[in-house]
């Protein structure tokens, strides 16, 4: 438990050391900034551009709640797994993992820390532009109470938690950065596949990602979350157990 504690501390100072985390936390801010101006402006300034197109009706709170998911999930998340694509091949590169498992730190403590710093930092960068998403919103429009907001970008932090495991499969894999991304970028389009027929679309983790709008119109219940929040869970703790079990036979 020590090593595990003194791992997390070392990752945390790393990741503010080289910007990691700021440039993560810019990347959340902006979006959740300029979701809600390009939903409110946007229109005004194709009009400008174009003096004969008209806005077939104006923008609502909930356009700009359409930007920030389709931002977050996308960009975002992407930017997320770019960053921490190599979180472990700076490690094998320098030879220090070598160093520490001999002095006793366990590979299972790695892999938690490394998994536990990713996580409070994706966390703390993707509320926080869930708060400006929230504060510029209810800047720009008088009315915003829209149900379901909070829970909806619960659901997309969940899916989060879920490409953090399979990123981190991916760096046990590879030493080169860009292979551990592919990785991941491949495992996710293998298990979105499934959610593209109707009966297992409700299920599938991408739920998540897809129905956030319509949950917030109130088209979507829920209850329909559930389900898709329930087997992300199972697939991102069996992601990390998968991990710490191929670093457990991982030449070094």
């Amino acid at each position: 438990m020590s090593g595990y504690l003194v791992f997390v501390k070392k990752e945390f100072t790393e990741n503010i050391r080289n910007y990691r985390f700021f440039i993560m936390l810019a990347v959340f801010l902006t979006f959740g900034m300029m979701s809600a101006f390009l939903a409110k402006f946007t229109p005004e300034i194709l009009s400008a551009l174009a003096a004969d197109m008209e806005m077939s009706a104006a923008p609502a709170a909930l356009d700009a709640w359409k930007q920030f998911f389709k931002n977050i999930s996308g960009v975002g998340f992407s930017a997320f797994i770019i960053l921490y694509g190599n979180c472990l091949s700076g490690e094998y590169s320098k030879g220090t993992l070598v160093l520490m498992i001999t002095k006793g730190l366990s590979r299972k403590a790695v892999i938690l820390a490394k998994y536990t710093v990713a996580a409070v930092l994706m966390t703390v960068s993707y509320w926080g532009g869930y708060a400006f998403a929230y504060g510029y919103t209810a800047f720009l429009w008088a009315d915003t109470k829209l149900p379901h907001v909070t829970l909806a970008a619960l659901a997309l932090w969940i899916v989060g938690f879920l490409y953090l495991s399979i990123l981190m499969i991916g760096c046990v894999l590879f030493r080169q950065p860009f292979a551990s991304i592919l990785f991941t970028g491949g495992i996710v389009a293998m298990i979105s596949l499934p959610g593209m027929t109707e009966p297992l679309a409700k299920f599938s983790p991408f739920y998540l990602t897809t129905q956030n709008i319509d949950l917030i119109a109130g088209i979507a219940a829920p209850s329909d979350f559930i389900m898709p929040a329930l087997i992300s869970v199972i697939i991102s703790i069996g992601g990390l157990l998968i991990a710490i079990k191929l670093f457990n036979t991982k030449e070094l």
